[in-house]
């Protein structure tokens, strides 16, 4: 569990708003990338904790507007990249996260970054902001990609959106089209506990090939 601060509860009207994720390449499941672009580690959306924006500052606009406009859910999707064939390169939506408790955290993921930015951290998106709220939920959910909501242009077309998803798009869904995308999910089994060890396995991985590295380093 979360440790620190006065969660408060929140409670949003039924709309969802889209969170774009970079998933591995090297699992089935649509686990998030261990490391950022830079080699920094990412920890959102946390499993482990049911949360989203308390360890790191990630889509802090996003997380903000959600707030100011009492949306209910985050609703996590990627372009696959993973094992399974047969779903590389579609858009999946892979979980879901209904929104329970709020948090104001822009003093943490400042007061954080000043603590690391001696080893090169980059600065919180949230620098630059007056506010910043994290998300807790007794309800986060995500699933193999079988059992995974495609979100297809066919789809994209018929609700109204226009073209492929990607990132710049700020998709927000509205009740109905939430309620669709909650219907499918439901009778499917969640693989939460198989997206945490997934997680630990990755970031074992690249620690473990980052010794191996500084080994032959040390040996030359």
């Amino acid at each position: 569990m979360l440790s620190a601060g006065n969660w408060q509860d929140y409670r949003g009207k039924g709309e969802g708003v889209l969170i774009h994720l970079d998933s591995a390449k090297q699992h089935e499941l649509a686990v998030r990338e261990p490391l950022d672009e830079r080699g920094n580690p990412i920890l959102e959306p946390n499993y482990e904790t049911g949360s989203y924006g308390f360890l790191q500052c990630a889509n802090a606009k996003t997380r903000l507007a959600t707030m100011k406009n009492r949306r209910r859910y985050f609703l996590f999707g990627t372009r696959y990249q993973g094992s399974a064939e047969a779903y590389r390169g579609k858009f999946l939506i892979i979980g879901y996260m209904r929104l329970d408790k709020i948090l104001e955290v822009r003093k943490r993921h400042v007061h954080k970054w000043m603590e690391l930015q001696a080893s090169g951290a980059p600065a919180p998106e949230c620098m630059d902001m007056d506010e910043c709220f994290a998300f807790q939920s007794e309800e986060m959910n995500f699933y193999s990609p079988e059992d995974s909501f495609e979100l297809s242009e066919e789809l994209m077309k018929k609700w109204g959106y226009k073209g492929k998803v990607t990132k710049q798009m700020k998709l927000t869904f509205t009740e109905e089209k939430l309620t669709v995308i909650l219907e499918h999910f439901k009778g499917k089994g969640p693989k939460n506990q198989e997206y945490i060890a997934a997680a630990k396995e990755l970031e074992e991985a690249l620690s473990a090939a980052k010794q191996e590295t500084s080994g032959t380093k040390d040996a030359w």
